[in-house]
């Protein structure tokens, strides 16, 4: 085989290893920040507005897609196992237009669990359609999007939902923004 020619070299000295300081690194993360929201754009299953969505998905994984593995949560949104399982209940029960009967409720969470344990969760643009569907089946039986949020993480004081709508709103106000989500998501 023939020896192969680096694509490019370098002149520069290296760093000795006796320097120790630090180095500032400069980095431009809004990259991830617009792919996030392209995905979301292109995925969300729910009436939850663009921003909103980034927020959470930015305090749920820090945009990580591999986020959770071997773990319960899973995938950017960090969906769970029985969050999956209700989604594909609540799939059956709009298309039937009632709620399902003991057997396709056994079938629809059986085909949850399935769709959970594939891995199909990592996937990001899945990750966000479930999990934006989970979001709109809180949202369709509850009074308000705040109470909503309050059912999902399953906390009556509302900080979750505060903190992401904050964030949100000045996120529509720097859409290409890090540092929105970093100062406000801590």
């Amino acid at each position: 085989m023939p020896k192969q020619k680096p694509l490019t070299t370098s002149q520069k000295a290296l760093t000795p290893a006796a320097d120790k300081k630090p180095a500032l690194v400069m980095v431009d993360d809004s990259k991830r920040l617009k792919e996030i929201s392209a995905l979301v754009e292109a995925n969300n299953k729910s009436t939850i507005d663009t921003n909103t969505v980034i927020c959470q998905i930015y305090m749920e994984s820090r945009f990580d897609a591999k986020a959770g593995a071997g773990h319960n949560a899973r995938g950017l949104l960090q969906m769970q196992l029985e969050g999956v399982q209700q989604v594909y209940k609540y799939r059956k029960k709009k298309e039937l237009g009632h709620m399902p009967s003991d057997p396709l409720t056994k079938k629809a969470f059986a085909d949850g669990e399935a769709f959970y344990k594939s891995g199909a969760l990592f996937d990001e643009a899945k990750n966000i359609q479930i999990g934006t569907e989970y979001m709109q089946y809180w949202i369709d039986i509850s009074s308000s999007i705040e109470e909503a949020y309050k059912k999902y993480r399953g906390l009556s004081n509302g900080v979750y939902y505060k903190k992401i709508s904050a964030c949100a709103a000045k996120l529509a106000a720097k859409p290409d923004s890090m540092q929105v989500l970093r100062d406000n998501l801590k």
